[in-house]
């Protein structure tokens, strides 16, 4: 063999080398694929712990909470399972498998993961370590995974884990207080290979000097829907420049990826002719965005709260108002839910009103009788937090947790247009003991119950709510458990017999 040929041939193997190298180095999140899923169906309960896409489910295999070992491929527990689901919606546990080996874990209430097509979206703690060895305590990263598990990418790190989040089609979108709401915009990262240093991802500022924000997520997302009224965030801005010193801030609207801005409502938006500033200051307010309500994919309800500049009487109270992709939206248009400037409330949407925490107790207010004991729904000795509203043919049931957090309750009662609530069914306990309420909120879905049980290893539990005889049931296991809690488990039983 030539010299010529030895070095063609060295170099050849030498460029092999590199390439199998960098291909290595560059499969952080090798993963075992899960099959593929279901990606162009419709998805239910993004934005929590349980998620449904088609034949299949997506759940966070038991509560750790921070501090657990998070190298990739190691969490167990915590980390993100998928499994099918049966004929009557129950999750078949044969088939239950981790699809992300990460810990999924951020403090916020608000937290959660969100299935979009065919990735899963999610906020997981980095422990990266530092030039002195020591790793991050406080730094969360933003990451996806495709749902057959095969593919994952770091989107970005950013140096909190008690921020307020929201995933999107394209961005993450996140806050560390109500003034301002950054965005990392992933649409132009690669979607056939993993990667695990946010490439090609642009990070930048969504909205800023804002006073109140409201966010959320479709109850269903349609990948084939278009336009949706959850691509909004719906938020008052404070005025800058000559007009600072001013009471009046703008009620605002803008489309996740920053196109679309509106301003829904301003210091005229109430005028008639002739008002002005100064001849009816009565007609000029200050908003606080409460709450939104997506009713439909093309409609949402706004809450918000109003001030008048005044040193009496300046709350005006709480007001619901319909946002329309079609027809936009009307400061006319508005309903005053309450003359008084509740905060703590369970939206109805639309014109329905809502349930409002007055004295610990909780009222049906809707613009009529309020806060009376014709319109109470449950008694201040509860001191509830309404979780979730069930619309049935001939009122609604009510489903609730007490000041300890640990159990499930449920009324049912029939609501009139005057604002009267009438009871139709005494209170049922539908969990006893051991519904976790600290973290994320307890999950309802397609007719059940899903929650965290402290008294089974913080693993979820379903209750099938549809088939609920008034019998505290504390329902069954999805998922798997560790060995470790299995056997501890096992152990616990058998001392018990």
């Amino acid at each position: 063999m030539n010299k010529k040929r030895v070095l063609s041939v060295l170099a050849a193997i030498t460029v092999l080398v590199i390439a199998v190298t960098a291909l290595v180095a560059c499969d952080h999140y090798k993963w075992n694929s899960v099959g593929a899923g279901d990606s162009s169906a419709a998805v239910v309960s993004n934005g929590g712990y349980y998620v449904e896409q088609g034949k299949y489910v997506y759940f966070i295999n038991g509560y750790v909470g921070d501090g657990a070992a998070n190298e990739w491929g190691t969490p167990y527990k915590q980390s993100i399972m998928r499994a099918e689901k049966n004929a009557d919606g129950s999750v078949n546990n044969d088939t239950a498998t981790v699809v992300v080996p990460k810990s999924i874990y951020n403090t916020s209430v608000n937290g959660g993961f969100a299935v979009f097509g065919e990735w899963i979206y999610y906020a997981t703690p980095n422990s990266d370590k530092d030039k002195s060895g020591t790793a991050s305590t406080t730094n969360t990263d933003f990451m996806r995974t495709r749902t057959d598990g095969a593919i994952t990418q770091k989107i970005a790190t950013i140096n909190t884990r008690t921020s307020e989040y929201l995933f999107t089609p394209t961005r993450v979108l996140y806050r560390t207080d109500t003034s301002t709401v950054y965005y990392i915009d992933f649409s132009g990262m690669p979607t056939n290979r993993s990667v695990n240093n946010g490439k090609d991802a642009v990070h930048g500022t969504l909205i800023s000097n804002a006073t109140s924000i409201a966010w959320g997520y479709d109850v269903q997302w349609n990948p084939q829907a278009g336009a949706v009224a959850s691509d909004y965030i719906f938020f008052t801005e404070s005025l800058t420049g000559d007009d600072s010193y001013k009471f009046y801030n703008n009620l605002c609207a803008i489309k996740y990826d920053g196109t679309d801005k509106r301003v829904l409502a301003t210091y005229n938006s109430y005028f008639g002719e002739g008002d002005s500033e100064e001849s009816t200051p009565d007609k000029v307010y200050n908003f606080t965005v409460q709450k939104v309500a997506f009713n439909a994919d093309d409609t949402a309800t706004l809450y918000y709260t109003k001030k008048i500049n005044s040193t009496t009487n300046a709350d005006k109270g709480l007001y619901s108002n319909v946002f329309s992709l079609k027809d936009g939206f009307s400061a006319t248009a508005e309903k005053q839910v309450s003359a008084t400037a509740v905060t703590t409330f369970y939206p109805l949407g639309g014109d329905k009103g809502v349930f409002a925490t007055q004295n610990s107790a909780v009222y049906y207010v809707n613009g009529n009788t309020n806060f009376s004991e014709q319109s109470k729904v449950i008694g201040a000795d509860k001191k509830a937090t309404v979780l979730y509203v069930e619309e049935v043919s001939d009122g609604v049931y009510v489903y609730y947790k007490d000041s300890t957090g640990t159990a499930l309750y449920r009324i049912k009662v029939a609501l009139a247009a005057d604002g009267k609530v009438t009871a139709l069914k005494n209170e049922e306990t539908v969990v006893a003991t051991g519904v976790k309420t600290d973290w994320l909120n307890p999950e309802f879905c397609g007719g059940a119950f899903y929650y965290f049980d402290t008294e089974d290893y913080n693993y979820v539990h379903r209750v099938n709510l549809s088939a609920f005889d008034g019998n505290s049931d504390k329902g069954t296991l999805i998922g798997k458990m560790t060995e470790e809690d299995a056997k501890a488990k096992e152990e616990a039983e058998k001392n018990k017999a």
